[in-house]
């Protein structure tokens, strides 16, 4: 019986994520919540303000599995982020249930990419791994909001103009990854 306890993903996960570990993928997600309204009000000034929002969803994503370090980390987070739109937007269900579906690709990607390692926590440390994890999380993510926004909400957009929010979407995801990678190898080395 404690064998097959063992070999359960679930008690797995509940083995590894603790109380501080939740805290502070909670800390992440307000941070990109606080920070997405920042540059909300600057879209008085620039209208595509919201394409910068992925450059800080990176950021705070990639601090998350940085500093955090466990499996499922980048879904508590979005779970964090999706209940603080909830609660404070009132957006609808049926948005927060199926944006928390953006991670599961980008943690099959890190959970079979820690095989290659010696320790399979430095996956965290990789700079190619955690750029191509948060590259898929925006792809999951924008490919959501936009069959959202053409399909649901029936708003005419054309094709180039997407494409150019999605170009410059993955080039603030790099931007935002490296970024956080650096900071958080830092604020990790200070916290033990």
């Amino acid at each position: 019986m404690g064998q097959l306890e063992i070999g359960n993903p679930v008690q797995q996960v509940k083995r590894k994520i603790t109380a501080v570990d939740l805290i502070t993928i909670v800390i992440f997600a307000v941070l990109y919540r606080v920070l997405w309204y920042f540059f909300k009000f600057a879209g008085v000034v620039f209208p595509f303000n919201h394409t910068f929002v992925y450059l800080f969803c990176a950021f705070c994503l990639v601090l998350c599995w940085v500093i955090v370090r466990r499996p499922y980390a980048s879904f508590y987070y979005t779970v964090a982020w999706c209940a603080i739109n909830f609660f404070i937007q009132g957006e609808i269900p049926v948005y927060w249930v199926l944006v928390v579906i953006a991670p599961l690709l980008p943690e099959i990607y890190l959970n079979i990419s820690k095989k290659a390692f010696s320790n399979p926590d430095e996956i965290y440390s990789s700079t190619k791994h955690l750029i191509i994890a948060a590259v898929l999380y925006n792809i999951v993510y924008e490919a959501f909001v936009w069959w959202s926004i053409i399909s649901v909400m029936k708003i005419p957009v054309p094709f180039n103009l997407i494409g150019i929010v999605f170009a410059i979407s993955i080039v603030g995801m790099v931007i935002g990854t490296v970024l956080a990678k650096k900071f958080g190898i830092r604020v990790k080395a200070l916290l033990g």
